[in-house]
């Protein structure tokens, strides 16, 4: 009874990872999931979310929703409240270990999805073995290599600075580009 119960909730772990909003240690570059630190900080303009588990057909279609509910989510508090709009969509990918062509899809989806609502998607800490996959299915070239990163606290850092030296241009084509006049 007790392998069973063991093995059920592995299969569960893996088909439904657990996904995190993350947010900031006072005076640090360290982020941590916000219900366990209630005294992080958000950062304007940024929903920082963190990836418990490798990516596949069996938890693809799940991190898409969980990832587009956290988004909707952030966007009603942030309308509620009157504070700085939505624009970049970090995901921690630090425990990601691995990605199989569903997973990249997902991505492929999340990015459009993003796209559409005019949000930028940003990767932080992604291992070697996934970097190999995304740079192989051409995500990387999608995205833009400028918008990886090796640590949540550089692709904050990232983000900030867009949002307070850059303003977006659109293009004939009506995607955006920046410029780096405020």
């Amino acid at each position: 009874m007790q392998v069973g119960l063991s093995l059920l909730r592995v299969l569960l772990s893996v088909a439904r990872p657990r996904t995190l909003v993350l947010g900031n240690i006072p005076n640090s570059m360290i982020y941590r999931n916000v219900e366990q630190y209630p005294n992080t900080n958000n950062v304007p303009g940024v929903l920082i979310l963190d990836i418990g588990a490798p990516i596949f057909f069996t938890n693809s279609s799940y991190l898409r929703e969980r990832i587009s509910r956290w988004i909707d989510d952030e966007e009603d508090k942030l309308k509620s409240s009157g504070e700085t709009t939505l624009q970049y969509v970090i995901l921690d990918m630090g425990a990601v270990g691995n990605i199989d062509t569903s997973g990249i899809s997902m991505f492929e989806e999340v990015k459009k999805n993003l796209d559409r609502r005019d949000l930028k998607l940003v990767l932080a800490n992604p291992g070697a073995e996934v970097m190999k996959k995304l740079n192989k299915s051409k995500f990387i070239e999608t995205l833009g290599q400028e918008w990886m990163f090796l640590t949540v606290g550089e692709a904050v850092e990232a983000c900030n600075f867009m949002l307070h030296s850059c303003k977006p241009i659109s293009s004939e084509d009506g995607s955006q580009k920046w410029s780096n006049t405020v």
